[in-house]
């Protein structure tokens, strides 16, 4: 059964260099690819010509190749010639480079984030791990199977061959993080959600000994009732860059709180401060 929706993440889709690079007429027509790419067979891919493109969403060839010149659509009418290959990162680490969409005869047109959230979704919750399990499916660009959504493809400004620092806005590759067994967020205690949270930040790259200081940076912020809402939010979303999640969701929360009151500096100001390296404040 076809997934009925993905979900929009507007930070994703509003700090993507890609798309600001695009007229209002460009974005319009990129969503209503997206809709398009998300209800074929191969997820993320359409085998059709921009002219088929063109017509089916009401507009001209020209846009759509503004899209390709700017880099957010990608494909070939008549033969692909640029392989498509994601590497994956957990922690530092990169991982074994997989070739999601291979050099091919045309056409075919495709969004790189869709495709990769889609291998993402697909190994998730196996041993995926790099150096663990030996599953042949894990090195290899997977078929569809009815799992949760992945994240949106909104931007797509991955580059064909993805390795990123800890702030990974699509997403690591790597296995989710673990959390109290049959318990749900809302059931976690404080300091399950603390563990959890910080175990997501740790996934998606940033250093060990900063994931706690960065949580109390948080908390010293924003309080701790806030940025526990944040963390459920997040262990419930499973945000692929969990550290700019958070800090969006706190502000929005404190601005609730305290309408008109703004939380500036943040990336200026040193979040290791007054907290000690375990994590503890």
């Amino acid at each position: 059964m076809k997934r009925p929706s993905f979900q929009f993440y507007p930070s994703d889709w509003t700090g993507n260099s890609n798309l600001r690079r695009c007229t209002h007429a460009e974005k319009g027509v990129w969503l209503e690819i997206l809709c398009l790419m998300h209800d074929q067979e191969q997820y993320g891919v359409l085998r059709w010509t921009l002219k088929e493109m063109a017509q089916a969403v009401g507009c001209t060839v020209n846009l759509l190749k503004g899209l390709v010149t700017k880099g957010v659509l990608k494909g070939d009418d008549k033969h692909l010639s640029e392989a498509y290959i994601y590497t994956p990162r957990s922690g530092r680490r990169d991982g074994e480079p997989i070739t999601l969409v291979d050099t091919q005869a045309g056409p075919i047109w495709y969004s790189s984030r869709m495709v990769k959230d889609e291998y993402v979704r697909t190994i998730r919750g196996e041993s995926s791990r790099f150096g663990e399990g030996n599953d042949a499916a894990s090195k290899k660009a997977p078929k569809d199977a009815p799992k949760p959504s992945p994240k949106p493809p909104l931007g797509d400004g991955s580059s064909s061959s993805s390795s990123s620092s800890y702030s990974v806005p699509n997403g690591t590759g790597g296995s989710p993080p673990e959390q109290p067994v049959d318990k749900s967020p809302d059931q976690m205690t404080k300091d399950e959600l603390w563990a959890v949270g910080k175990s997501l930040l740790k996934e998606a790259g940033m250093p060990a000994t900063q994931c706690g200081s960065f949580v109390g940076k948080l908390v010293k912020d924003h309080t701790a009732d806030i940025v526990v809402q944040a963390v459920r939010s997040a262990v419930l979303e499973r945000p692929a860059d969990p550290a700019s999640f958070l800090k969006a969701t706190c502000q929005r929360l404190a601005g609730t709180r305290n309408p008109g009151v703004k939380h500036g500096n943040f990336e200026q100001q040193d979040y290791r401060e007054g907290v000690a390296a375990d994590g503890t404040f």
